[in-house]
């Protein structure tokens, strides 16, 4: 048995060596075959070669354009598509793209340019959630003619002016200052004390019994017409107004001089302002007065009254009466610029209609010139606590005045150490109010020529006024007085008739009508509103972010198919694919590095020897 085992291995050892020697026999006719460059390189293979970074760019974008979700995009990067195909779907793709970032940029302009729109309140408004209109009146004859003849001074002061006391011409100076412009004396004096000026010119008006005969609010008579009129100082001097807010709270007192009140009431608002309206659970009866319904029984009426003794017809022209003018209360007016008529002997009838705007909060992050208003709080006035267009206005011409002139009308506002001008200067204060006037509407027209040239419109300027019109051209650039985001405008409706006083006197037989009585005439005015309820105008957003964000995605969709996660896509592929890529290239070369430092080169297949070979 030992002697069959040991036979069978040695057969199964001649069998492996047969087959031995058959793979060296054929390794060594292949080796014989080859050059001894190509079996080194098989004994010792060289390492891949790098591939381009153009190449790895081009993988890049077509592993992007093959995943993407974008339309038309994975045309361009499939490997089996013909060329022509490809192109066609890149022209397309850049038409769809220009032509959407086209729409695009016009729905940018029309947010960035007008993001704001005026629409009407889906409810109307009633008039009792406003105050009544502030109402001003100012007597055309500034000086009664039995204590200050101005026609008279008129003549004297203009051929022999030695003839009159320094005192005289003061006082003709003064009171030129509301007179018609081309009555005041160029050769006057060009600068003059305010509180002498405001007294010689209230010393000489019609006082308010002079002016008002009777008044009634709410159909209810006054016993006294001060309880419900009160003297205001304005251009045109001493007039007379009603519902106004009181100096403390219409002025900063601390910023203005002290030599002269413009207001001479003690009424303060309860629980009003212009921004919030009347607040929550305020009384009717309040003050500034609330509408209180529509019709002439729920307004005011007045009657004024006029001695021809006293009528002045040189000062204002051949026009008698009254000018009204109806404002904000939170306003100071400016009857000289907005007023209607009283002509006496006439009664006229006025109709109200509230014009509120207000604006939506969501603007609040707009910039004002965007939105073009200003809330309460962005806009600071050096004279006026409550901002509107008329407050500003009328402080912007005051402070361009005194840049210009180096004084200001005593009807302005101004500060402590500010003078008054008088009326040397009564043709500066006209062309200062013209040049600024000028200057607004060219920066509205958005002109580049010499700013010099806003002193046309038939004003001249001299050396010296060149040299502080930069100046005051820098004042007015900072104006910018756009409307209040709230504000209230009153529109009067006038109707008028005669007001034959005389006949209802002798209608009535009344026994003291004397001859006094006859050298009177009167004029009646009725205000009141002309409806119970008005329509609001409301500024709010033509395209808030929600809607501006809609509208390109949108676009962005209809042309591209795109979507917020296409942007987390290019996001991704920018960002956290392309670290992936790359840290596993690097890892893949350390590999390979290290593979190619450890291995051993094995012999040529030459050399194989069989181990049981001699």
């Amino acid at each position: 048995m030992d002697n069959i085992d040991t036979e069978s291995r040695k057969s199964k050892i001649r069998c492996c060596d047969c087959e031995l020697r058959k793979i060296n026999a054929s390794l060594e006719a292949d080796s014989l075959s080859k050059t001894p460059d190509v079996v080194e390189n098989e004994a010792y293979p060289e390492k891949p070669k790098k591939r381009g970074r153009s190449s790895i760019i081009k993988n890049y974008l077509i592993d992007y354009t093959a995943n993407s979700n974008l339309h038309g995009l994975k045309y361009i990067g499939e490997k089996e598509r013909t060329c022509v195909e490809k192109v066609f779907w890149l022209f397309m793709f850049t038409c769809c793209v220009i032509l959407c970032a086209g729409l695009i940029r016009k729905v940018w302009i029309k947010w960035n340019e007008s993001p704001v729109i005026v629409s009407f309140a889906e409810m109307p408004t009633p008039v009792w959630q406003i105050p009544y209109p502030a109402v001003t009146v100012c007597f055309e004859t500034k000086a009664k003619q039995r204590q200050f003849n101005f026609t008279e001074y008129y003549h004297l002061y203009t051929t022999n002016r030695d003839n009159l006391t320094i005192s005289e011409q003061h006082m003709y100076e003064d009171i030129s200052m509301v007179c018609d412009d081309h009555l005041s004396p160029p050769e006057g004096r060009p600068f003059a004390s305010g509180v002498d000026a405001v007294n010689n010119i209230k010393s000489v008006s019609p006082n308010l019994t002079e002016v008002f005969f009777g008044c009634k609010w709410k159909d209810i008579p006054s016993e006294n017409c001060s309880e419900l009129f009160s003297p205001i100082l304005t251009e045109e001097g001493l007039c007379y107004t009603f519902n106004t807010l009181g100096p403390d709270e219409m002025f900063r007192l601390d910023n203005l001089h002290q030599d002269y009140p413009y207001l001479e009431h003690d009424k303060k608002a309860q629980s009003w302002n212009l921004e919030e309206g009347y607040a929550p659970g305020s009384p009717i009866e309040t003050y500034p007065h609330r509408g209180a319904g529509f019709g002439i029984k729920t307004g005011l009426t007045f009657l004024l009254k006029a001695k021809h003794i006293d009528l002045d017809y040189l000062c204002r022209g051949p026009v008698q009466g009254f000018r009204i003018l109806l404002h904000n209360p939170a306003e100071l007016p400016r009857p000289s610029q907005q007023y209607f008529r009283s002509p006496l002997a006439q009664e006229v009838v006025v109709a109200v209609k509230p014009n509120l705007m207000t604006t939506s909060y969501g603007l609040k992050p707009y910039e004002p010139t965007r939105r073009q208003c200003y809330f309460p709080s962005e806009r600071y006035l050096q004279y006026f606590k409550v901002y509107t267009q008329t407050n500003c206005q009328m402080e912007c011409l005051s402070n361009f005045t005194y840049a210009r002139c180096g004084c200001v009308h005593f009807g302005m506002p101004y500060g402590p150490n500010m003078t008054v001008c008088n009326a040397g200067k009564r043709k500066c204060i006209k062309d200062a109010q013209m040049e600024l006037v000028t200057i607004d509407i060219k920066a509205g027209l958005d002109r580049h020529d010499d700013v010099n040239n806003a002193t046309s419109n038939g004003t001249t300027t001299t050396a010296d006024d060149d040299d502080t019109f930069d100046e005051a051209l820098e004042v007015s650039t900072k104006c910018q007085c756009l409307p209040a985001c709230t504000s209230l405008d009153y529109e009067a409706e006038t109707s008028q008739a005669d007001y034959d006083w005389d006949a209802l006197f002798r209608a009535y037989r009344l026994s003291n009508f004397s001859e006094e009585l006859k050298d009177l005439s009167y004029a009646r005015v009725m205000v009141f509103f002309k409806d119970a309820q008005f329509i609001t105008n409301r500024r709010s957003e033509l395209y808030g972010q929600t809607d501006f964000l809609a509208n390109c995605g949108g676009l962005l969709g209809l042309f591209m198919g795109f979507s917020i996660l296409s942007v987390a896509e290019i996001i991704y592929f920018l960002t956290l694919r392309l670290c992936c890529l790359l840290w596993r290239r690097r890892s893949k070369q350390r590999r390979i590095d290290f593979e190619n430092r450890n291995s051993v080169p094995g012999p040529s297949p030459s050399k194989v020897i069989h181990p049981y070979s001699d």
